[in-house]
């Protein structure tokens, strides 16, 4: 059976898996993929009121249309971006997976541009005076998008920012090019700063992950702002290749496609 075909079966069989109320009940997937922190009582109990039901609903009606069209998607795409769209259609039926994936993203794929980056900016303070200033000012967005990141609850929204942050800081680190090395050096050269305020700056603003979440409304729109802003996507999917290979084996290996999404299976 093909990995599409797969991927088609797993999809029916997560919409057929019951009524809406019976969403309430399915706890990890509340909180493992809608990302929705759920409230405990003193018994231990979960407690959902009826705002909180409303907003369930919500966010499980926007990711199930997410989650379609991203299937759709994959009709017509191929390469490195089919890949990855369809490891993220098998990732985000299963909280394990998402799970997963954001720590790959975060490991495999944010951490080296992100700690060269930082290193840099910390240069730039030492060195103090405009430049300083500047290194200091860059940083403390930096780390506040990092942290704002981090501090997210799981889920797909989250994996899509790791995605998004992932893919930026990739194209941002090729972007500067031997710059990079010469200001770890310690060597910060005025086209280098310039780099950082018109190419790090524009793309790398405080809002982003708001930005993007504003995004998820389909698969289509999400790609189309983050396409631009990473030289296209298929640098996106280049650069999420080395977490799709290694996902690959968990999203379409015979065990985890039963017709219902594993959190479902027995």
């Amino acid at each position: 059976m093909s990995e599409m075909k797969l991927i088609m079966e797993n999809w029916r069989g997560y919409v057929e898996t019951g009524h809406l109320e019976e969403i309430f009940e399915r706890h990890e997937y509340i909180s493992g993929v809608l990302g929705i922190r759920l409230p405990i009582n003193e018994s231990g109990q979960v407690h959902l009121n009826e705002e909180l039901k409303d907003h369930i609903l919500q966010e499980h009606l926007l990711f199930e249309s997410f989650l379609s069209s991203i299937i759709n998607g994959v009709k017509k795409k191929s390469g490195q971006l089919k890949d990855l769209l369809m490891t993220l259609a098998g990732v985000f039926t299963d909280p394990r997976r998402v799970e997963i994936y954001i720590r790959l993203v975060a490991s495999k794929v944010i951490k080296y541009p992100a700690r060269e980056f930082r290193t840099v900016f910390n240069k730039m303070e030492e060195i103090g005076g405009a430049v300083g200033q500047f290194g200091s000012k860059i940083l403390e967005i930096f780390e506040s998008v990092l942290k704002k990141f981090r501090d997210m609850e799981g889920g797909w929204k989250k994996a899509l920012v790791a995605t998004s942050l992932g893919a930026l800081l990739m194209f941002l680190y090729e972007k500067a090019g031997t710059m990079i090395k010469e200001a770890l050096s310690g060597e910060i050269s005025d086209h280098f700063l310039k780099f950082l305020r018109e190419t790090f700056v524009e793309q790398f603003i405080p809002g982003l992950i708001d930005k993007v979440k504003e995004k998820l409304i389909d698969i289509t729109t999400y790609l189309g702002y983050i396409g631009p802003i990473v030289g296209g996507v298929s640098f996106l999917a280049n650069a999420l290749a080395p977490v799709t290979s290694r996902m690959s084996d968990s999203v379409f290996g015979v065990h985890k496609f039963a017709g219902k999404p594993a959190q479902d299976q027995k």
